[in-house]
């Protein structure tokens, strides 16, 4: 498992400071930890004030790195610094202060030096004068600050993925369900449990979930909710019946651990032949249907609730429930004469995934080649248990 390095960002001026913003980023990353500098964004639709303080929210530590000059006033009176520095503040994030020696602080810069370096309310800052100093400094800080990272912070994510996919669908009847599940790396609270029972939050999940491309949730189809404190289900249609093929529950825990479960029988078609033969088929094309969607759900979803990409990547499984004697062929492929049989697969959930697999969080707007993986995954799955391999 790749371990998850903690992410660190560089608050100070910009403007006549590139060496010492750059000597920060080279100890933060001897410091196996993952710098996060503002020059290094991307082109975006919000505003500098907003995509900085993102980037402080998606951060597990704060480098403040105080000169001679104080920088723009913003119009809240406080200069960008202060405000990032403020946001940590409000996180609860570690702060890691350096002060630059030899220099003149203008006097704004001097006071706000002077309320960092408060013996009750401050904190115990380092010098420096030249940037080698600098890198040393904020290499042996980052490093001895305990922020996490390491193969500890995988394993609740990879703990949540499997306990999801143990959890079965209930009363399935004959009918063929698949669970997703995208679980975070870091063991902390993503979703406050009180908006799990706040109306707004389940009217913007069912947004999501109507309005992403291709869309979850069919409009024309019946919704329930199922508030919990540290979870919310959405059950669309008659989840617990055969017939409803689109029948979808979908799971938000508070934790961070989002499942998507689909009934991928294909039994609706009106024609006898086809219907029977689709009760000993799973089809790829109709699995390949409720995976673009469940992704498409997925990318919306963490885009709406971590814009900072504080969670990337993320973790992800896939299991099937109720397989029974099923082939692993399309419906339609089926021509005269009898049908032929596997047997009983051996495995109920069958999982498609020996461990959880990373995918970055590009990766869930561009899912097409997670789900060719997938899909190829399970093939080979059948094709074990169909030839004894097992």
């Amino acid at each position: 498992m790749t371990a998850v390095r903690p992410r660190v960002f560089v608050s100070s001026v910009m403007e006549g400071y590139a060496v010492h913003r750059d000597a920060a980023r080279q100890g933060i990353r001897q410091a196996d930890a993952d710098p996060v500098l503002a020059e290094d964004f991307q082109a975006q639709a919000s505003s500098p004030r907003n995509a900085c303080l993102d980037g402080v929210q998606s951060s597990d530590a704060l480098v403040l790195l105080l000169g001679a000059r104080h920088g723009w006033v913003t119009p809240s009176g406080r200069s960008a610094t202060e405000e990032e520095y403020e946001e940590a503040q409000r996180r609860q994030l570690p702060i890691l202060v350096f002060v630059q020696d030899g220099v003149v602080p203008e006097p704004k810069q001097r006071a706000f030096v002077a309320r960092l370096e408060d013996y009750i309310s401050g904190h115990f800052r380092k010098s420096f004068q030249a940037p080698d100093d600098l890198r040393r400094l904020v290499r042996e800080a980052v490093m001895t600050a305990n922020l996490g990272g390491g193969t500890g912070l995988g394993t609740g994510g990879e703990k949540r993925i499997r306990e999801a996919l143990n959890r079965r669908p209930e009363n399935i009847q004959n009918s063929v369900w698949m669970q997703t599940c995208w679980a975070t790396q870091r063991n902390e609270e993503v979703v406050d449990p009180l908006q799990l029972n706040d109306a707004s939050f389940r009217q913007t999940l069912q947004k999501l979930a109507h309005g992403c491309t291709p869309p979850l949730f069919h409009y024309e189809m019946s919704k329930k909710t199922e508030p919990s404190y540290r979870q919310l289900r959405v059950v669309q249609g008659e989840a617990r019946a055969m017939p409803d093929d689109h029948a979808t529950i979908v799971a938000i825990r508070s934790d961070g651990t989002v499942t998507v479960m689909q009934n991928v029988s294909d039994a609706t078609s009106n024609d006898l032949n086809r219907a029977m033969v689709a009760m000993h088929r799973l089809d790829p094309d109709v699995v390949r249907d409720r995976l673009e969607r469940s992704w498409s759900f997925a990318a919306a979803w963490w885009n709406e609730v971590d814009g900072p990409l504080r969670h990337d990547p993320l973790l992800y499984g896939v299991g099937f429930y109720n397989v029974g004697s099923r082939s692993f062929e399309r419906v339609v492929d089926h021509g005269p004469g009898g049908l032929t049989l596997p047997g009983k697969c051996p495995h109920d959930p069958l999982i498609v995934f020996d461990q959880p697999r990373q995918v970055p969080r590009r990766d869930l707007n561009g899912s097409e080649a997670e789900i060719r993986r997938i899909l190829k995954t399970v093939k080979l799955r059948f094709r074990e248990w169909e030839n004894n391999v097992w």
